[in-house]
């Protein structure tokens, strides 16, 4: 019961990975604020949680993380983790990207990041301290083609975590995660086309690209998560923990 009497507040919580935080969270103690720009998905999740609520959140938003965060407060009595995996997925040539898909693409991963760490950062000091636990990908370390823009915002992420790290200690944790081939809501459709619409044989294809020859479970991130949320991880700030199944070293 590592997260008794301790709130999460997870954004893109209504699928993949931060759904499998909140119910890991959940389960082991801690109450969630489901936060997703999708209120449907959010309420689905967080029905099936005891004690959590949804909260609708737009990351790109200021005043929409703002009220999300007011939400959380006033509901729950306060903040004291952060899971920050809201965002979106896009591909392509660089010569096709407009300028605006590519500050979109900025704005959600890397600003998202930083709007709900900035509003964060007082609740959790309000608290005593707490961990943050962002969201970059193997895309932040080694290039893919046609993904350019995303390993940018992700490698933003990664950045920005190191910096904040110092800013925030030493009651406040920052780390990130660097997640590799996961099945999860946002890659399923890459999988389905790979697969030819077979989502089984997408996903196995997709799962050569690493050591251990398979895409990862959502629940498999979720563990590495909340060890970096827990005081199991009590003495590591400002690390990135690169869960991907070997892709990274071949």
């Amino acid at each position: 019961m590592r997260f008794a009497d301790k709130v999460l507040f997870a954004t893109g919580g209504g699928s993949g990975i931060a759904a499998s935080v909140a119910r890991r969270f959940t389960a082991e103690g801690g109450r969630v604020a489901v936060a997703d720009l999708d209120e449907v998905r959010a309420k689905a999740v967080a029905a099936d949680l005891a004690g959590a609520i949804a909260v609708v959140c737009d990351v790109a938003d200021e005043a929409s993380v703002q009220a999300a965060l007011q939400a959380t407060v006033d509901r729950l009595g306060g903040v004291d983790a952060i899971f920050n995996a809201g965002g979106h997925a896009e591909f392509g040539p660089i010569e096709e990207w407009s300028f605006e898909r590519w500050n979109r693409m900025m704005t959600v991963h890397a600003g998202g990041t930083f709007l709900v760490c900035k509003h964060a950062l007082p609740l959790l000091r309000q608290r005593g301290g707490g961990a943050i636990v962002n969201v970059a990908s193997v895309a932040a370390f080694v290039a893919q083609r046609n993904n350019a823009p995303y390993g940018a915002a992700k490698a933003a992420i990664a950045g920005f975590s190191r910096q904040l790290a110092l800013e925030a200690g030493p009651d406040i944790r920052v780390n990130c995660i660097a997640p590799g081939r996961t099945h999860s809501g946002m890659t399923e459709p890459l999988m389905v086309a790979r697969g030819g619409g077979d989502v089984a044989k997408g996903a196995e294809a997709f799962g050569q690209g690493n050591i251990q020859k398979r895409v990862a479970a959502a629940d498999e991130l979720a563990a590495a998560v909340c060890y970096l949320l827990s005081d199991d991880a009590s003495f590591v700030t400002g690390s990135t923990m690169v869960v991907d199944g070997g892709e990274t070293v071949i």
